[in-house]
């Protein structure tokens, strides 16, 4: 009898009950994947899986077509230095706001957030959503470096310089999770959050 074996993606974890972040998957981690019921894959890369041909990339298509998950990619700076303490930033806040977006929407369904390994891009997103959560900055921080083992100066100019300028849908068409248990009058007099604006989905 043959059973499948699951095999998360390097630097997988649940960062909330619908989004998940790791590494760029493998088909090795497409039966992992499943068990979570991707239903949109945000990719954070300096090329699209449908730019490079090769066999993996032709596995993880046919898994997007076959399973109708959505395919998001947001295109990074190749060039930024990535390593040490001076590492450059290889996103925009402009990509941010609009995979925050994006994640926050209840019809994405469970989202899985990648970058090539897992580490400094993926932080950087994740950082910045947890400054809409209202978290602290040493919690902010202190998950970032959990996953990509350092915070440079850079990393930290960037988040906290982050004005979160988003296009929130109302309660009903925006995941539970965001600021669940906050009442309503707060998030919307929270000075951090005063360029955030509440749209209907429908």
């Amino acid at each position: 009898m043959s059973s499948l074996t699951f095999i998360p993606p390097v630097r997988y974890n649940k960062v909330q009950s619908t989004l998940c972040r790791g590494a760029q998957p493998t088909p090795q981690n497409l039966p992992f994947l499943n068990t979570f019921h991707v239903k949109t894959i945000i990719s954070l890369t300096p090329a699209s899986i449908y730019d490079v041909e090769n066999e993996s990339n032709k596995t993880i298509i046919k898994y997007i077509q076959d399973k109708g998950v959505k395919y998001y990619h947001f295109i990074t700076d190749s060039n930024a230095k990535d390593k040490g303490k001076d590492r450059e930033i290889p996103i925009t806040h402009e990509q941010v706001i609009q995979i925050l977006e994006i994640i926050l929407r209840k019809d994405s369904g469970n989202v899985y957030l990648h970058c090539t390994n897992g580490g400094q891009i993926t932080s950087l997103v994740i950082a910045c959503l947890r400054k809409v959560q209202l978290w602290s900055s040493v919690s902010i921080f202190d998950e970032f470096i959990y996953y990509s083992s350092s915070a440079n100066h850079n990393d930290r100019i960037f988040v906290e310089e982050f004005v979160p300028k988003l296009k929130i849908p109302k309660k009903s068409d925006r995941t539970s999770w965001l600021w669940n248990g906050l009442n309503e009058n707060v998030i919307l007099n929270h000075p951090s959050l005063n360029k955030v604006q509440f749209i209907s989905c429908s």
